[in-house]
């Protein structure tokens, strides 16, 4: 699976991911990933924003491989496409 981060400016090969948390520091929430270098993949407005996004994630691996479209305003966390597995982070 690949992860877009939320600015569109980097791939993350979740298969390369070492670990993924929400990292709370003074009012900002970010969600981290490190791999080879610590990524930032997105920032939240809150840290349940930022835990919803991550249960996003969590969705989209569970699913991977499999085609699904996602219409509702709850579920556009996941966008999977024909035989691809992108999750790509939601704006704030």
């Amino acid at each position: 699976m690949i992860i877009v981060s939320q600015g569109k400016d980097e791939l993350v090969n979740f298969d390369r991911i070492e670990s993924i948390w929400i990292d709370v520091e003074e009012g900002r929430v970010t969600i981290e990933a490190t791999a080879d270098t610590n990524s930032t993949l997105g920032t939240y407005s809150t840290e349940e924003r930022a835990k919803e996004v991550l249960q996003g994630i969590i969705n989209a691996y569970e699913k991977a491989g499999n085609i699904a479209f996602e219409t509702s305003e709850d579920e556009r966390l996941m966008r999977l496409t024909h035989n691809s597995s992108v999750f790509e982070m939601p704006e704030k």
